[in-house]
């Protein structure tokens, strides 16, 4: 599927303050790329030529997170295939064919597209490295053989095995349609820790429920590897918080919940089993980051999630950080 001029689909509403684990790590980079990427509509009076530029650039990726995201779609398709044996030789040399020539056309789109046109920005891909007018050609080939390649690593892992023997023998399990995310399955039930006018979003990759008691969480990556000594990362709390929030409140007691993220370039997994503590930590995490969140609110107000000045949102002293960042051209411009 080509999603050049697709709009996206189960878009969620923009109401309440949001929280998930993408947000807050986009808040704490930079505080001004924060506020260009969910608080756009903060510039429409003020600033409406900025605000459509914003709104088009908030649609471009780079190549490098293109890898990231193909990666995921791939993935997810020899998944759903494999779960309904649906899967031989000549099945995973046609998914990679499908996907050659879907990034193939989704670059051609880009390269070809008037990006001059603030009008039509809604929905539509892009490539960053085109709208910044960069010779982008021969970085195609290698990022489809990187998206190829990292299936090609998984099916020749023992995760792969693995899955396949979860597919047999499970009670259920999960694998996420990274192409259409639905936004409603993936909120989680904070009125159990708490929380009020605010809106959590989490969803794994892959779900296994062996048992009533007994579960395991993966989740792929695909960007730079994060040597974590085996210690269990934010997103995976997240992850095995909402799923004991669907039941149990936010006790393990007699529940195991076992949750790795596996790297895709290396097939390297880092995690284990949650316990107790795990949980109490991204529940106390979680209401500490949106009270920063609130700082920038007006009125601390999550409900109407109206944000203050811009100028209040803080630019990252990093150069490097800003030498790559999608939103440079209108960040500059509001200097």
């Amino acid at each position: 599927m080509n999603y050049s001029s697709s709009r996206p689909l189960n878009r969620k509403p923009k109401k309440t303050l949001s929280w998930s684990n993408t947000r807050i790590t986009l808040l704490e980079y930079c505080e001004r790329k924060y506020f260009l990427n969910y608080y756009t509509f903060a510039l429409k009076q003020d600033n409406p030529d900025i605000r459509a530029e914003t709104l088009l650039l908030k649609w471009l990726k780079s190549i490098e997170m293109r890898v990231g995201e193909k990666s995921h779609f791939l993935l997810s398709d020899y998944l759903h295939a494999l779960k309904k044996w649906d899967i031989t030789p000549e099945k995973i040399e046609e998914l990679k064919d499908n996907m050659r020539r879907e990034m193939k056309a989704d670059f051609d789109y880009s390269k070809e597209r008037d990006y001059e046109d603030r009008e039509d920005f809604f929905g539509k891909f892009g490539l960053s490295e085109h709208f910044y007018g960069e010779d982008a050609d021969s970085l195609l080939e290698p990022a489809i053989e990187k998206v190829c390649g990292n299936l090609d690593r998984f099916i020749a892992s023992p995760w792969n095995e693995k899955v396949q023997d979860y597919f047999k023998s499970a009670k259920f399990v999960y694998v996420e349609h990274p192409r259409t995310p639905d936004f409603e399955s993936m909120k989680v039930d904070v009125n159990r820790i708490w929380l009020r006018d605010v809106s959590v979003l989490a969803g794994p990759d892959f779900w296994v429920t062996f048992s009533d008691t007994d579960f395991l969480i993966l989740d792929w990556k695909s960007g730079k590897e994060e040597v974590l000594d085996n210690t269990i990362s934010n997103q995976l709390k997240v992850y095995a918080l909402k799923m004991l929030l669907k039941k149990w409140f936010t006790s393990l007691n007699g529940i195991k919940i076992e949750a790795y993220e596996v790297y895709l370039d290396s097939m390297n997994s880092y995690g284990g089993i949650l316990k107790q503590e795990d949980i109490d930590w991204i529940i106390e995490k979680i209401k500490h980051d949106v009270e920063e969140q609130k700082q920038l609110l007006v009125d601390q107000n999550p409900y109407k999630n109206q944000p203050v000045d811009l100028m209040m949102f803080r630019k990252t002293t990093s150069d490097k950080k800003c030498e790559h960042c999608t939103f440079r051209d209108v960040c500059q411009k509001l200097n």
